[in-house]
Protein backbone atom coordinates (compact mmCIF):
# COMPACT_ATOMS: atom_id res chain seq x y z
CA UNK A 1 0.00 0.00 0.00
CA UNK A 2 1.36 3.39 -0.98
CA UNK A 3 1.90 6.22 1.46
CA UNK A 4 -0.85 8.31 -0.16
CA UNK A 5 -3.32 5.43 -0.14
CA UNK A 6 -2.64 4.78 3.56
CA UNK A 7 -3.31 8.42 4.43
CA UNK A 8 -6.57 8.31 2.48
CA UNK A 9 -7.96 5.54 4.75
CA UNK A 10 -10.29 6.19 7.64
CA UNK A 11 -8.69 6.06 11.08
CA UNK A 12 -10.52 2.79 11.87
CA UNK A 13 -9.02 1.31 8.73
CA UNK A 14 -5.60 2.72 9.56
CA UNK A 15 -5.73 1.11 12.98
CA UNK A 16 -6.79 -2.20 11.44
CA UNK A 17 -4.00 -2.03 8.84
CA UNK A 18 -1.44 -1.20 11.53
CA UNK A 19 -2.67 -3.52 14.26
CA UNK A 20 -3.05 -6.67 12.20
CA UNK A 21 0.71 -6.99 11.49
CA UNK A 22 1.63 -5.67 14.94
CA UNK A 23 -0.37 -8.44 16.60
CA UNK A 24 0.07 -11.31 14.18
CA UNK A 25 3.79 -10.89 13.46
CA UNK A 26 4.99 -10.75 17.10
CA UNK A 27 2.79 -13.68 18.03
CA UNK A 28 4.07 -15.80 15.20
CA UNK A 29 7.65 -14.76 15.98
CA UNK A 30 7.10 -15.64 19.62
CA UNK A 31 5.46 -18.93 18.71
CA UNK A 32 8.12 -19.84 16.19
CA UNK A 33 11.18 -18.96 18.24
CA UNK A 34 9.83 -20.24 21.53
CA UNK A 35 8.76 -23.45 19.80
CA UNK A 36 12.19 -23.84 18.21
CA UNK A 37 13.95 -22.85 21.42
CA UNK A 38 11.84 -25.17 23.55
CA UNK A 39 12.18 -28.04 21.06
CA UNK A 40 15.98 -27.83 20.98
CA UNK A 41 16.14 -27.32 24.72
CA UNK A 42 13.82 -30.24 25.46
CA UNK A 43 15.67 -32.53 23.06
CA UNK A 44 19.02 -31.67 24.66
CA UNK A 45 17.65 -32.05 28.18
CA UNK A 46 15.98 -35.33 27.21
CA UNK A 47 19.30 -36.55 25.80
CA UNK A 48 21.01 -35.74 29.09
CA UNK A 49 18.17 -37.31 31.08
CA UNK A 50 18.33 -40.45 28.94
CA UNK A 51 22.11 -40.63 29.39
CA UNK A 52 21.63 -40.27 33.14
CA UNK A 53 18.85 -42.87 33.00
CA UNK A 54 21.06 -45.26 31.03
CA UNK A 55 23.99 -44.69 33.39
CA UNK A 56 21.74 -45.43 36.36
CA UNK A 57 20.54 -48.66 34.70
CA UNK A 58 24.11 -49.75 33.95
CA UNK A 59 25.10 -48.91 37.53
CA UNK A 60 22.32 -51.10 38.89
CA UNK A 61 23.07 -53.80 36.31
CA UNK A 62 26.76 -53.72 37.22
CA UNK A 63 25.84 -54.02 40.89
CA UNK A 64 23.61 -57.02 40.08
CA UNK A 65 26.39 -58.70 38.05
CA UNK A 66 28.97 -58.11 40.78
CA UNK A 67 26.57 -59.32 43.49
CA UNK A 68 25.99 -62.49 41.46
CA UNK A 69 29.74 -63.05 41.17
CA UNK A 70 30.12 -62.34 44.88
CA UNK A 71 27.35 -64.83 45.65
CA UNK A 72 29.03 -67.45 43.49
CA UNK A 73 32.32 -66.88 45.33
CA UNK A 74 30.59 -67.26 48.71
CA UNK A 75 28.87 -70.48 47.55
CA UNK A 76 32.22 -71.81 46.35
CA UNK A 77 33.77 -71.17 49.76
CA UNK A 78 30.80 -72.76 51.57
CA UNK A 79 30.84 -75.86 49.34
CA UNK A 80 34.58 -76.27 49.82
CA UNK A 81 34.10 -76.04 53.57
CA UNK A 82 31.24 -78.58 53.56
CA UNK A 83 33.16 -81.17 51.52
CA UNK A 84 36.29 -80.64 53.59
CA UNK A 85 34.30 -81.38 56.75
CA UNK A 86 32.82 -84.57 55.20
CA UNK A 87 35.79 -86.11 53.36
CA UNK A 88 34.40 -89.64 53.21
CA UNK A 89 30.69 -90.15 52.58
CA UNK A 90 30.11 -93.84 53.09
CA UNK A 91 26.61 -94.23 54.51
CA UNK A 92 23.08 -92.84 54.06
CA UNK A 93 23.34 -90.74 57.22
CA UNK A 94 26.37 -88.89 55.90
CA UNK A 95 24.63 -88.41 52.54
CA UNK A 96 21.64 -86.96 54.35
CA UNK A 97 23.89 -84.63 56.33
CA UNK A 98 25.59 -83.50 53.14
CA UNK A 99 22.27 -82.83 51.41
CA UNK A 100 20.98 -80.91 54.44
CA UNK A 101 24.10 -78.75 54.67
CA UNK A 102 24.02 -77.99 50.95
CA UNK A 103 20.35 -76.95 51.10
CA UNK A 104 21.03 -74.75 54.11
CA UNK A 105 23.99 -73.02 52.48
CA UNK A 106 22.06 -72.48 49.25
CA UNK A 107 19.16 -70.94 51.21
CA UNK A 108 21.48 -68.60 53.11
CA UNK A 109 23.31 -67.55 49.94
CA UNK A 110 20.08 -66.81 48.02
CA UNK A 111 18.82 -64.83 51.00
CA UNK A 112 22.03 -62.75 51.12
CA UNK A 113 22.15 -62.31 47.34
CA UNK A 114 18.51 -61.80 46.22
CA UNK A 115 19.49 -61.05 42.60
CA UNK A 116 20.41 -64.74 42.18
CA UNK A 117 17.40 -66.80 41.09
CA UNK A 118 18.79 -70.31 41.56
CA UNK A 119 21.97 -72.34 41.88
CA UNK A 120 23.02 -75.93 41.26
CA UNK A 121 26.10 -77.98 42.17
CA UNK A 122 27.07 -81.33 40.67
CA UNK A 123 29.94 -83.02 42.46
CA UNK A 124 32.61 -85.30 41.04
CA UNK A 125 30.41 -88.36 41.64
CA UNK A 126 27.55 -86.78 39.61
CA UNK A 127 25.45 -86.14 42.71
CA UNK A 128 23.30 -83.05 42.07
CA UNK A 129 22.22 -80.39 44.58
CA UNK A 130 19.90 -77.50 43.67
CA UNK A 131 18.68 -74.44 45.57
CA UNK A 132 15.02 -75.24 44.98
CA UNK A 133 12.93 -78.27 45.89
CA UNK A 134 12.27 -80.84 44.61
CA UNK A 135 14.85 -81.69 41.95
CA UNK A 136 13.21 -81.97 38.52
CA UNK A 137 13.71 -84.92 36.20
CA UNK A 138 15.31 -82.72 33.53
CA UNK A 139 17.91 -81.47 36.03
CA UNK A 140 19.81 -84.73 35.67
CA UNK A 141 20.70 -83.66 32.13
CA UNK A 142 23.33 -81.33 33.59
CA UNK A 143 25.84 -84.17 34.08
CA UNK A 144 26.15 -84.60 30.29
CA UNK A 145 25.48 -80.98 29.35
CA UNK A 146 27.83 -78.77 27.36
CA UNK A 147 27.51 -76.24 30.17
CA UNK A 148 29.43 -78.38 32.67
CA UNK A 149 31.89 -79.57 30.06
CA UNK A 150 32.75 -76.02 29.07
CA UNK A 151 33.30 -75.00 32.70
CA UNK A 152 35.57 -77.99 33.37
CA UNK A 153 37.60 -77.23 30.23
CA UNK A 154 38.27 -73.69 31.42
CA UNK A 155 41.67 -73.01 33.07
CA UNK A 156 42.09 -71.80 36.64
CA UNK A 157 40.29 -72.31 39.92
CA UNK A 158 37.51 -70.18 41.30
CA UNK A 159 37.12 -68.13 38.10
CA UNK A 160 33.65 -66.91 37.14
CA UNK A 161 32.73 -67.90 33.58
CA UNK A 162 29.63 -66.17 32.19
CA UNK A 163 27.44 -68.00 29.69
CA UNK A 164 25.12 -66.21 27.21
CA UNK A 165 21.45 -65.56 27.99
CA UNK A 166 19.51 -68.68 26.95
CA UNK A 167 16.42 -70.78 27.51
CA UNK A 168 17.31 -73.98 29.37
CA UNK A 169 15.20 -76.91 30.51
CA UNK A 170 17.42 -78.07 33.38
CA UNK A 171 18.68 -76.57 36.70
CA UNK A 172 16.38 -73.54 36.34
CA UNK A 173 13.23 -72.65 38.26
CA UNK A 174 11.25 -71.93 35.07
CA UNK A 175 11.75 -73.33 31.60
CA UNK A 176 9.88 -70.48 29.85
CA UNK A 177 12.23 -67.68 30.99
CA UNK A 178 15.80 -67.18 29.77
CA UNK A 179 18.62 -67.09 32.29
CA UNK A 180 22.15 -65.70 32.44
CA UNK A 181 24.49 -68.18 34.12
CA UNK A 182 27.85 -68.23 35.90
CA UNK A 183 29.90 -71.43 35.91
CA UNK A 184 32.66 -72.15 38.47
CA UNK A 185 35.01 -75.10 38.78
CA UNK A 186 35.50 -76.01 42.46
CA UNK A 187 38.63 -77.82 43.62
CA UNK A 188 39.85 -79.12 46.95
CA UNK A 189 42.38 -76.53 48.07
CA UNK A 190 45.01 -78.91 49.51
CA UNK A 191 44.93 -81.77 47.00
CA UNK A 192 43.74 -79.88 43.93
CA UNK A 193 41.21 -82.62 43.20
CA UNK A 194 37.85 -81.45 41.79
CA UNK A 195 34.84 -81.24 44.09
CA UNK A 196 32.49 -80.47 41.19
CA UNK A 197 30.89 -77.68 39.18
CA UNK A 198 28.73 -74.78 40.43
CA UNK A 199 26.10 -73.10 38.23
CA UNK A 200 24.49 -69.80 39.35
CA UNK A 201 21.51 -68.35 37.42
CA UNK A 202 20.16 -64.80 36.98
CA UNK A 203 16.68 -64.45 35.47
CA UNK A 204 16.23 -62.10 32.52
CA UNK A 205 13.24 -60.53 34.30
CA UNK A 206 15.57 -59.34 37.10
CA UNK A 207 17.38 -57.21 34.50
CA UNK A 208 14.30 -55.96 32.63
CA UNK A 209 12.65 -55.01 35.92
CA UNK A 210 15.39 -52.38 36.27
CA UNK A 211 14.03 -50.75 33.09
CA UNK A 212 10.52 -50.45 34.55
CA UNK A 213 11.78 -49.04 37.85
CA UNK A 214 14.04 -46.45 36.23
CA UNK A 215 11.29 -45.45 33.79
CA UNK A 216 9.00 -44.89 36.76
CA UNK A 217 11.65 -42.77 38.50
CA UNK A 218 12.48 -40.56 35.50
CA UNK A 219 9.06 -40.55 33.80
CA UNK A 220 10.52 -40.34 30.27
CA UNK A 221 8.65 -43.38 28.94
CA UNK A 222 11.66 -44.85 27.13
CA UNK A 223 11.93 -48.28 25.60
CA UNK A 224 15.07 -50.12 26.72
CA UNK A 225 16.66 -53.21 25.22
CA UNK A 226 20.05 -54.82 25.81
CA UNK A 227 21.86 -56.32 22.83
CA UNK A 228 24.73 -58.79 22.99
CA UNK A 229 27.78 -58.54 20.76
CA UNK A 230 25.88 -60.33 17.97
CA UNK A 231 22.89 -57.97 18.00
CA UNK A 232 20.52 -60.34 19.83
CA UNK A 233 18.01 -58.86 22.26
CA UNK A 234 18.92 -60.42 25.62
CA UNK A 235 16.74 -58.23 27.85
CA UNK A 236 13.55 -56.30 27.12
CA UNK A 237 10.15 -55.64 28.64
CA UNK A 238 8.73 -57.03 25.36
CA UNK A 239 9.29 -60.77 25.91
CA UNK A 240 8.55 -61.52 22.25
CA UNK A 241 11.89 -59.92 21.28
CA UNK A 242 14.07 -62.02 23.58
CA UNK A 243 16.97 -63.95 22.03
CA UNK A 244 16.10 -62.71 18.51
CA UNK A 245 18.18 -60.20 16.52
CA UNK A 246 16.89 -56.63 16.82
CA UNK A 247 14.32 -56.34 14.03
CA UNK A 248 15.41 -52.87 12.94
CA UNK A 249 18.48 -53.97 10.94
CA UNK A 250 19.95 -50.47 10.20
CA UNK A 251 19.62 -49.56 13.89
CA UNK A 252 21.18 -52.88 14.92
CA UNK A 253 24.15 -52.39 12.61
CA UNK A 254 24.64 -48.81 13.81
CA UNK A 255 24.59 -49.84 17.48
CA UNK A 256 27.06 -52.69 16.92
CA UNK A 257 29.44 -50.59 14.79
CA UNK A 258 29.66 -47.57 17.11
CA UNK A 259 30.42 -47.02 20.78
CA UNK A 260 28.25 -44.89 23.02
CA UNK A 261 26.16 -42.26 21.19
CA UNK A 262 22.90 -40.30 21.36
CA UNK A 263 21.23 -39.01 18.20
CA UNK A 264 17.85 -38.49 16.51
CA UNK A 265 17.30 -40.80 13.54
CA UNK A 266 14.58 -42.44 11.47
CA UNK A 267 13.98 -46.07 12.40
CA UNK A 268 11.35 -48.66 11.47
CA UNK A 269 9.12 -47.27 14.23
CA UNK A 270 9.50 -43.63 13.12
CA UNK A 271 11.61 -40.66 14.14
CA UNK A 272 13.25 -41.51 17.46
CA UNK A 273 15.95 -40.34 19.85
CA UNK A 274 18.34 -43.31 19.99
CA UNK A 275 20.86 -43.57 22.82
CA UNK A 276 23.31 -46.45 23.00
CA UNK A 277 25.69 -47.04 25.93
CA UNK A 278 28.31 -49.82 25.98
CA UNK A 279 28.57 -52.12 29.01
CA UNK A 280 32.20 -53.17 28.63
CA UNK A 281 32.22 -55.94 31.27
CA UNK A 282 29.80 -58.15 29.31
CA UNK A 283 30.22 -56.66 25.81
CA UNK A 284 26.56 -55.52 25.78
CA UNK A 285 24.83 -52.45 24.36
CA UNK A 286 22.06 -50.75 26.32
CA UNK A 287 19.78 -49.13 23.72
CA UNK A 288 17.20 -46.48 24.64
CA UNK A 289 14.45 -45.51 22.16
CA UNK A 290 12.33 -42.38 22.75
CA UNK A 291 9.84 -41.19 20.05
CA UNK A 292 10.57 -37.57 19.10
CA UNK A 293 6.86 -36.75 18.96
CA UNK A 294 6.64 -37.79 22.62
CA UNK A 295 9.35 -35.25 23.47
CA UNK A 296 7.72 -32.42 21.52
CA UNK A 297 4.05 -33.10 22.25
CA UNK A 298 3.84 -30.28 24.81
CA UNK A 299 5.44 -27.89 22.31
CA UNK A 300 2.61 -28.56 19.86
CA UNK A 301 0.08 -27.80 22.55
CA UNK A 302 1.85 -24.54 23.34
CA UNK A 303 1.83 -23.67 19.62
CA UNK A 304 -1.91 -24.23 19.41
CA UNK A 305 -2.40 -22.17 22.56
CA UNK A 306 -0.28 -19.34 21.11
CA UNK A 307 -2.30 -19.49 17.88
CA UNK A 308 -5.56 -19.41 19.82
CA UNK A 309 -4.38 -16.41 21.84
CA UNK A 310 -3.40 -14.69 18.57
CA UNK A 311 -6.86 -15.20 17.10
CA UNK A 312 -8.52 -13.87 20.25
CA UNK A 313 -6.26 -10.84 20.32
CA UNK A 314 -6.90 -10.16 16.64
CA UNK A 315 -10.66 -10.18 17.23
CA UNK A 316 -10.26 -7.76 20.11
CA UNK A 317 -8.10 -5.52 17.91
CA UNK A 318 -10.78 -5.43 15.22
CA UNK A 319 -13.47 -4.62 17.78
CA UNK A 320 -11.31 -1.82 19.21
CA UNK A 321 -10.52 -0.27 15.85
CA UNK A 322 -12.33 2.89 16.82
CA UNK A 323 -10.14 3.57 19.84
CA UNK A 324 -7.36 6.09 19.71
CA UNK A 325 -4.23 4.69 18.09
CA UNK A 326 -2.04 5.87 20.92
CA UNK A 327 -3.99 3.89 23.53
CA UNK A 328 -3.70 0.71 21.52
CA UNK A 329 -0.36 1.05 19.78
CA UNK A 330 1.82 2.03 22.76
CA UNK A 331 1.05 -1.08 24.86
CA UNK A 332 1.75 -3.29 21.86
CA UNK A 333 5.06 -1.60 21.29
CA UNK A 334 6.00 -2.27 24.93
CA UNK A 335 4.97 -5.88 24.60
CA UNK A 336 6.94 -6.29 21.39
CA UNK A 337 10.05 -4.89 23.07
CA UNK A 338 9.58 -7.29 25.98
CA UNK A 339 9.27 -10.18 23.53
CA UNK A 340 12.45 -9.10 21.81
CA UNK A 341 14.35 -9.07 25.11
CA UNK A 342 13.11 -12.58 25.91
CA UNK A 343 14.12 -13.70 22.44
CA UNK A 344 17.62 -12.34 23.18
CA UNK A 345 17.73 -14.41 26.39
CA UNK A 346 16.68 -11.93 29.09
CA UNK A 347 14.16 -13.96 31.12
CA UNK A 348 13.94 -11.24 33.79
CA UNK A 349 11.90 -9.13 31.40
CA UNK A 350 8.38 -8.14 32.44
CA UNK A 351 5.95 -6.49 30.05
CA UNK A 352 4.91 -3.28 31.93
CA UNK A 353 1.28 -3.29 30.75
CA UNK A 354 -1.69 -3.28 33.10
CA UNK A 355 -4.49 -2.18 30.79
CA UNK A 356 -7.65 -4.33 30.81
CA UNK A 357 -7.68 -4.82 27.02
CA UNK A 358 -6.17 -7.25 24.55
CA UNK A 359 -2.66 -5.87 25.09
CA UNK A 360 -3.06 -6.37 28.82
CA UNK A 361 -4.22 -9.96 28.31
CA UNK A 362 -1.30 -10.70 26.01
CA UNK A 363 1.13 -9.14 28.48
CA UNK A 364 -0.33 -11.19 31.33
CA UNK A 365 0.00 -14.43 29.36
CA UNK A 366 3.48 -13.44 28.25
CA UNK A 367 4.63 -12.60 31.78
CA UNK A 368 3.13 -15.82 33.12
CA UNK A 369 4.86 -17.78 30.37
CA UNK A 370 8.25 -16.18 31.09
CA UNK A 371 7.79 -16.79 34.84
CA UNK A 372 6.86 -20.39 34.17
CA UNK A 373 9.90 -20.82 31.89
CA UNK A 374 12.18 -19.52 34.66
CA UNK A 375 10.56 -21.86 37.19
CA UNK A 376 10.89 -24.83 34.84
CA UNK A 377 14.56 -24.08 34.14
CA UNK A 378 15.28 -23.83 37.88
CA UNK A 379 13.36 -27.06 38.52
CA UNK A 380 15.20 -28.88 35.74
CA UNK A 381 18.53 -27.68 37.14
CA UNK A 382 17.58 -28.85 40.65
CA UNK A 383 16.40 -32.22 39.28
CA UNK A 384 19.66 -32.67 37.40
CA UNK A 385 21.69 -32.03 40.55
CA UNK A 386 19.53 -34.46 42.52
CA UNK A 387 19.82 -37.16 39.85
CA UNK A 388 23.56 -36.64 39.72
CA UNK A 389 23.79 -37.04 43.49
CA UNK A 390 21.72 -40.25 43.33
CA UNK A 391 23.87 -41.64 40.52
CA UNK A 392 27.10 -40.83 42.36
CA UNK A 393 25.69 -42.32 45.58
CA UNK A 394 24.91 -45.56 43.71
CA UNK A 395 28.37 -45.65 42.14
CA UNK A 396 29.95 -44.82 45.53
CA UNK A 397 27.99 -47.59 47.26
CA UNK A 398 29.67 -50.24 45.08
CA UNK A 399 33.01 -49.64 46.80
CA UNK A 400 31.96 -50.81 50.27
CA UNK A 401 30.45 -54.27 49.60
CA UNK A 402 33.30 -55.19 47.24
CA UNK A 403 35.95 -54.42 49.87
CA UNK A 404 33.92 -55.99 52.69
CA UNK A 405 33.53 -59.32 50.87
CA UNK A 406 37.24 -59.52 50.01
CA UNK A 407 38.31 -58.67 53.58
CA UNK A 408 35.92 -61.16 55.14
CA UNK A 409 37.30 -63.81 52.77
CA UNK A 410 40.81 -62.81 53.90
CA UNK A 411 39.90 -63.09 57.60
CA UNK A 412 38.29 -66.48 56.93
CA UNK A 413 41.44 -67.76 55.20
CA UNK A 414 43.74 -66.38 57.93
CA UNK A 415 41.71 -68.12 60.64
CA UNK A 416 41.64 -71.29 58.58
CA UNK A 417 45.44 -71.13 58.37
CA UNK A 418 45.67 -70.53 62.18
CA UNK A 419 47.12 -67.07 61.61
CA UNK A 420 45.03 -65.64 64.44
CA UNK A 421 47.16 -62.55 65.08
CA UNK A 422 46.96 -61.48 61.43
CA UNK A 423 43.21 -62.22 61.44
CA UNK A 424 42.81 -60.10 64.59
CA UNK A 425 44.73 -57.19 63.01
CA UNK A 426 42.70 -57.45 59.79
CA UNK A 427 39.43 -57.51 61.76
CA UNK A 428 40.45 -54.43 63.77
CA UNK A 429 41.51 -52.57 60.60
CA UNK A 430 38.22 -53.51 58.91
CA UNK A 431 36.20 -52.24 61.89
CA UNK A 432 38.18 -48.96 61.94
CA UNK A 433 37.75 -48.60 58.16
CA UNK A 434 33.96 -48.92 58.32
CA UNK A 435 33.73 -46.69 61.40
CA UNK A 436 35.15 -43.86 59.30
CA UNK A 437 33.34 -44.96 56.11
CA UNK A 438 29.96 -44.76 57.84
CA UNK A 439 30.81 -41.57 59.78
CA UNK A 440 27.29 -41.46 61.26
CA UNK A 441 25.94 -40.64 57.82
CA UNK A 442 28.24 -37.62 57.31
CA UNK A 443 29.68 -37.24 53.82
CA UNK A 444 32.40 -34.78 54.91
CA UNK A 445 35.12 -35.81 57.40
CA UNK A 446 38.52 -34.47 58.42
CA UNK A 447 41.58 -35.27 56.32
CA UNK A 448 43.08 -36.87 59.42
CA UNK A 449 40.18 -39.35 59.61
CA UNK A 450 40.46 -40.01 55.87
CA UNK A 451 44.20 -40.70 56.21
CA UNK A 452 43.54 -43.09 59.09
CA UNK A 453 40.95 -44.81 56.90
CA UNK A 454 43.49 -45.06 54.06
CA UNK A 455 46.07 -46.50 56.47
CA UNK A 456 43.56 -49.15 57.64
CA UNK A 457 42.75 -50.02 54.04
CA UNK A 458 46.43 -50.34 53.11
CA UNK A 459 47.08 -52.42 56.24
CA UNK A 460 44.42 -54.92 55.16
CA UNK A 461 45.62 -55.00 51.56
CA UNK A 462 49.24 -55.37 52.61
CA UNK A 463 48.24 -58.54 54.47
CA UNK A 464 46.58 -59.84 51.31
CA UNK A 465 49.41 -58.76 49.01
CA UNK A 466 52.47 -58.74 51.27
CA UNK A 467 54.72 -59.49 48.33
CA UNK A 468 53.18 -56.88 46.06
CA UNK A 469 53.75 -53.52 47.80
CA UNK A 470 54.66 -51.53 50.87
CA UNK A 471 53.45 -48.01 51.71
CA UNK A 472 54.48 -44.81 53.42
CA UNK A 473 52.46 -41.75 54.54
CA UNK A 474 54.08 -38.33 54.95
CA UNK A 475 51.44 -35.63 55.57
CA UNK A 476 51.95 -32.19 57.11
CA UNK A 477 50.25 -32.17 60.51
CA UNK A 478 48.23 -29.01 59.85
CA UNK A 479 46.54 -30.68 56.87
CA UNK A 480 44.80 -33.19 59.19
CA UNK A 481 42.26 -30.64 60.39
CA UNK A 482 40.76 -29.65 57.03
CA UNK A 483 37.73 -31.32 55.46
CA UNK A 484 37.41 -33.79 52.59
CA UNK A 485 34.67 -36.13 51.28
CA UNK A 486 34.97 -39.51 52.94
CA UNK A 487 36.36 -42.46 50.95
CA UNK A 488 38.29 -40.13 48.64
CA UNK A 489 41.63 -41.92 48.90
CA UNK A 490 40.46 -45.58 49.06
CA UNK A 491 39.35 -45.90 45.37
CA UNK A 492 42.62 -44.27 44.24
CA UNK A 493 44.66 -46.65 46.37
CA UNK A 494 42.62 -49.59 45.06
CA UNK A 495 43.41 -48.58 41.46
CA UNK A 496 47.11 -48.20 42.32
CA UNK A 497 47.23 -51.73 43.79
CA UNK A 498 45.11 -53.60 41.23
CA UNK A 499 46.05 -51.75 38.03
CA UNK A 500 49.58 -50.63 38.82
CA UNK A 501 51.43 -52.73 41.37
CA UNK A 502 49.82 -56.18 40.93
CA UNK A 503 50.82 -56.15 37.25
CA UNK A 504 54.43 -55.46 38.16
CA UNK A 505 56.95 -58.29 38.29
CA UNK A 506 58.63 -57.08 41.49
CA UNK A 507 57.48 -55.58 44.77
CA UNK A 508 56.49 -51.91 44.54
CA UNK A 509 55.65 -49.00 46.81
CA UNK A 510 52.91 -46.47 47.44
CA UNK A 511 53.67 -43.01 48.82
CA UNK A 512 51.01 -40.65 50.21
CA UNK A 513 52.12 -37.05 50.74
CA UNK A 514 50.10 -33.96 51.53
CA UNK A 515 50.55 -30.27 52.21
CA UNK A 516 48.78 -26.91 52.25
CA UNK A 517 49.60 -24.31 49.64
CA UNK A 518 47.85 -20.91 49.77
CA UNK A 519 44.16 -21.76 50.23
CA UNK A 520 44.41 -25.26 48.77
CA UNK A 521 45.17 -28.73 50.07
CA UNK A 522 47.10 -31.11 47.81
CA UNK A 523 47.33 -34.85 48.50
CA UNK A 524 49.51 -36.97 46.20
CA UNK A 525 49.12 -40.75 45.86
CA UNK A 526 52.10 -42.08 43.93
CA UNK A 527 53.09 -45.62 42.96
CA UNK A 528 55.94 -47.14 40.99
CA UNK A 529 53.71 -49.62 39.15
CA UNK A 530 53.34 -50.30 35.45
CA UNK A 531 51.90 -46.85 34.68
CA UNK A 532 49.23 -45.87 32.16
CA UNK A 533 49.64 -45.61 28.41
CA UNK A 534 49.11 -42.15 26.89
CA UNK A 535 46.04 -43.22 24.88
CA UNK A 536 44.42 -44.61 28.04
CA UNK A 537 45.17 -41.37 29.89
CA UNK A 538 43.43 -39.42 27.15
CA UNK A 539 40.46 -41.79 27.43
CA UNK A 540 40.29 -41.09 31.19
CA UNK A 541 40.29 -37.33 30.56
CA UNK A 542 37.39 -37.70 28.12
CA UNK A 543 35.47 -39.76 30.64
CA UNK A 544 35.86 -37.05 33.29
CA UNK A 545 34.35 -34.61 30.74
CA UNK A 546 31.23 -36.80 30.33
CA UNK A 547 32.09 -37.82 26.76
CA UNK A 548 32.24 -41.53 27.56
CA UNK A 549 31.04 -43.99 30.16
CA UNK A 550 33.55 -44.09 33.03
CA UNK A 551 36.01 -46.99 32.88
CA UNK A 552 36.52 -46.78 36.65
CA UNK A 553 33.39 -46.02 38.62
CA UNK A 554 35.45 -45.55 41.81
CA UNK A 555 37.82 -42.89 40.39
CA UNK A 556 34.95 -41.19 38.56
CA UNK A 557 32.94 -41.10 41.80
CA UNK A 558 35.83 -39.47 43.71
CA UNK A 559 36.31 -36.78 41.05
CA UNK A 560 32.60 -35.97 40.79
CA UNK A 561 31.94 -35.98 44.55
CA UNK A 562 34.76 -33.48 45.12
CA UNK A 563 33.39 -31.22 42.37
CA UNK A 564 29.86 -31.60 43.72
CA UNK A 565 30.90 -30.48 47.23
CA UNK A 566 33.55 -27.86 46.44
CA UNK A 567 33.06 -26.72 42.83
CA UNK A 568 34.41 -27.25 39.32
CA UNK A 569 37.91 -26.00 40.22
CA UNK A 570 38.63 -29.06 42.40
CA UNK A 571 38.89 -32.81 41.87
CA UNK A 572 41.62 -35.24 40.90
CA UNK A 573 44.29 -35.20 38.20
CA UNK A 574 46.46 -38.05 36.91
CA UNK A 575 50.10 -38.04 35.77
CA UNK A 576 51.54 -41.29 34.54
CA UNK A 577 54.36 -42.68 32.47
CA UNK A 578 54.08 -46.19 31.12
CA UNK A 579 56.55 -48.52 32.82
CA UNK A 580 57.45 -45.96 35.51
CA UNK A 581 54.42 -45.34 37.68
CA UNK A 582 51.39 -43.14 38.31
CA UNK A 583 50.78 -40.05 40.42
CA UNK A 584 47.23 -39.00 41.33
CA UNK A 585 46.74 -35.55 42.86
CA UNK A 586 43.68 -34.67 44.96
CA UNK A 587 42.94 -30.96 45.17
CA UNK A 588 40.45 -29.60 47.73
CA UNK A 589 40.01 -26.17 49.35
CA UNK A 590 41.55 -25.45 52.75
CA UNK A 591 38.18 -25.39 54.45
CA UNK A 592 36.64 -26.58 57.71
CA UNK A 593 39.63 -26.32 60.05
CA UNK A 594 37.51 -24.79 62.85
CA UNK A 595 35.11 -27.77 62.65
CA UNK A 596 37.70 -30.52 63.17
CA UNK A 597 40.30 -28.85 65.44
Amino acid sequence: MSHRAFHSLLIRQKIIVVFIPLIIVPLFILGYFTSDLFTNSLVEKTKQNVINESTLILTRLDTMIKNAEGGANVMMTDINHIYSSLPNISNPLQEKMLNSQMQTQFSISLLNFPDIDSAAFIDSSNQLFVSYSPIKNNDKMISESALVKQVNEKPGYGMNYWFPMEYRDYVVTRYDEPVLSIGKKILELESGLPFGTLIVNLKESSISNIFAKVNAEFGIGSKFVILDSGGRVISSLDKGELLFPLQDEPLRELVLSKGSFSKIMDTNSGNNLITSVVYEKMGWRLVNIVPVNQITKDIKKNGMLTLLIGVICLLFALLGAGMLSKVIVNPLIKLTKAMRRVKEGDLNTVAPIDTPDEAGLMASVFNSMVTRIKELLLQVEADQIKKKEIELALIHSQIKPHFLYNTLDLIYVLNDMNKHHEARDATKALADFYRVALSKGSEIISIGEELKNARDYLAIQSIRYSDVFDFKLQIDHEVHFYEIPKLTLQPILENAIYHGLKLKDIKGSIWITGYKEDNFIFIHIEDDGVGIAEDKQENIRRQYSYHDKPASFGMFSVHERIRLHFGEAYGISIESKEGTGTKVTVKVPARGRDTFV
